[in-house]
């Protein structure tokens, strides 16, 4: 019984020692998207004081299912795929991996996470987990409210980084070659394919595999290379090809402590054990 309890207090020290990051972009009248869809709307139609003496307020919003944060579910670019709310739950909670290409990006506003980019990242930091969520830090989120340098001075010619479809490949090809299954790649730009792509070859690769996406995501610079966990609440949409989307990164805090990644296993245990422990105590008594 002792150990049981030594490891339950361990798991309930180690939740007090996790941080959150929010990767959403607040909605409002800075909210990007692409220029082929509607912008964000929203139009307050009540505001103040009741008859009766209370406070009350209302709002109307209007938007496209691709504005802002949000996830392009598969049937966005792949017919007969999962629309947003077809995604099982489980893959809407995840590891999350960031590959970081700022430094390309600083050099070429249109460059693109490659096959060898990803190949590097395996051979520096180890296997992708599985049934995780991979997110692209490309720097591009600091153009985020301009849309002038964030999509480009030319609507018709947008200019930003994206993803190569090789690169997808490689993500959507490397469940049959390890076992571990990505479900949803992301990144801090306004589309998976950079500016100048045609027919959204990324889109395609992915969407095929039933791999959802995440666009224009926020504070990727907060997320460690590796121990992050991911929780992606796309608005319920039925039959929507994605939706806008809340996505929260929990990760320990190590400052000032030696906590090791097994801190955030350990806390998903401490549900199941507290329970076990109440489930003896009450055998015993």
């Amino acid at each position: 019984m002792l150990w049981l309890v030594t490891c339950l207090c361990f798991c309930v020290s180690a939740q007090g020692a996790l941080k959150y990051v929010d990767l959403t972009f607040a909605f409002g009248e800075d909210t990007m998207q692409l220029p082929s869809y509607s912008a964000f709307e929203h139009q307050k139609t009540s505001r103040g004081y009741m008859s009766g003496g209370y406070w009350f307020e209302s709002n109307d919003i209007c938007l496209s299912e691709h504005s802002g944060t949000h996830l392009d579910a598969p049937a966005h670019y792949a017919e007969g795929k999962w629309t947003v709310d077809q995604i099982p739950l489980e893959r809407l909670v995840g590891p999350a991996v960031v590959m970081d290409i700022s430094d390309k990006v600083s050099q070429n506003a249109t460059a693109e996470l490659s096959a060898d980019d990803v190949t590097t990242w395996l051979e520096t930091h180890g296997p992708i987990p599985d049934g995780a969520i991979v997110l692209v830090k490309t720097g591009w989120a600091k153009f985020y409210g301009n849309i002038t340098a964030y999509i480009g001075p030319d609507a018709r010619n947008p200019v930003f980084p994206g993803i190569s479809p090789s690169a997808a490949n490689v993500l959507v090809d490397y469940e049959r070659m390890t076992g571990h299954q990505v479900v949803g790649v992301g990144l801090d730009a306004p589309s998976l394919d950079h500016g100048l792509a045609l027919d959204f070859p990324t889109h395609q690769e992915l969407a095929q595999a039933n791999i959802y996406g995440l666009e224009n995501v926020g504070n990727l610079e907060l997320l460690p290379t590796t121990g992050a966990m991911l929780t992606v609440l796309p608005m319920k949409i039925r039959g929507g090809s994605g939706g806008p989307t809340r996505i929260l990164a929990t990760l320990p805090d190590t400052s000032g402590s030696s906590l090791s990644q097994q801190s955030v296993e350990s806390l998903l245990m401490a549900h199941g054990l507290l329970f076990l422990m109440l489930r003896l105590l009450s055998d015993s008594c």
